[in-house]
């Protein structure tokens, strides 16, 4: 992805952009008198000014800032001059910005802002930023927009929250083993412990490494089920590094470990940052064959604190104290 950040202000809101001129005349006067000055003011307001922010869903923000559409999201924000933009539609609950495009290219590219908040701000939003176009006749030279938007990505919101929830799992667990000492402990079981605390701790470190292996397995089954599937291409003198271009014209990269010249990947429509190589079928079959293995260990694990629970209930351990 082109990673190219301008500066978006400090409050990032739209604002306007003024020019103030000031141009005095002093006319001829007698001598020892003063003469009259005349002082004139002109002000320009820029008309993006009055163009509103726009909301979606997914915490997605859309705004016009010094001659630029801002797309902003929590993890990505995508910046498009209004010179690029060819039109704005708003269709329902979403707004498509559609990029200029000179006679040699073979596709239209849009940017999407899905799941709008209020169908009609987003109908005010596309006539406000169409008004705000810079007007083009029959001799403007023709433009590729795609080749005036640029990015950042900050992270990817899928694998993020994997992590949060592995994190919240494995606390969980942790404070449901700690309970659980605490009961047998009350029940006058102590000697319990001695199985229930090992057993738990490797059972709930497996647990949460099986978790961390599943999610690209289960990731490529989302994105095959639901995502566009587009070829890669190797980029050069960057090793597993492989890029693709978007809906929208932005050229994203995608990582894969297999050199080759060109790989196929699938990526979110929604989110076209979010992607990953296809496997091959044999490797799809292995990596869930290693999952469910290193599952399978880390319930065994839990399985024997659970036992030995249930022992200590059942007053199984009473010897031993």
């Amino acid at each position: 992805m082109r990673l190219a950040l301008g500066d978006l202000g400090r409050d990032g809101v739209p604002g306007a952009s003024r020019r103030t001129r000031t141009a005095g005349h002093q006319a001829r006067a007698p001598k020892n008198s003063r003469a009259p000055t005349s002082t004139r003011t002109i002000t320009h307001m820029s008309i993006t000014s009055h163009i509103p922010v726009l909301h979606a869903g997914s915490e997605t923000v859309a705004l016009v800032e010094n001659d630029v559409l801002i797309l902003r999201r929590p993890h990505e924000q995508t910046h498009i001059p209004l010179k690029a933009i060819s039109r704005v539609l708003a269709e329902g609950q979403s707004v498509t910005v559609e990029l200029t495009a000179t006679p040699t290219t073979d596709r239209t590219h849009v940017h999407r802002v899905w799941d709008v908040v209020d169908a009609a701000a987003g109908v005010a939003f596309a006539d406000a930023v169409n008004a705000a176009r810079p007007e083009r006749s029959e001799k403007t030279e023709a433009i590729d927009g795609a080749d005036l938007v640029w990015g950042e990505r900050l992270y990817q919101p899928s694998y993020r929250n994997w992590l949060r929830c592995m994190k919240r799992g494995a606390l969980v667990a942790t404070l449901v083993a700690i309970g659980a000492c605490v009961l047998v402990g009350f029940m006058g079981s102590p000697a319990a412990m001695i199985f229930i605390i090992p057993f738990s701790f490797f059972g709930i470190l497996i647990l949460t490494f099986g978790a961390f292996l599943a999610y690209a397995p289960v990731e490529e089954r989302y994105l095959r089920k639901h995502g566009v599937r587009t070829a890669a291409i190797r980029l050069q003198d960057q090793p597993g590094q492989y890029a693709y271009t978007d809906p929208g014209g932005v050229v994203r990269t995608v990582q894969h470990a297999i050199p080759t010249w060109s790989i196929e990947a699938a990526y979110d429509p929604r989110d076209p940052g979010r992607v990953l190589p296809l496997q091959s079928r044999s490797r799809r079959i292995r990596d869930a064959i290693l999952v469910l293995v290193v599952l399978g260990i880390g319930l065994l694990f839990v399985g024997g604190a659970v036992a030995a629970v249930v022992g200590a209930l059942l007053g199984k351990f009473d010897s031993l104290a």
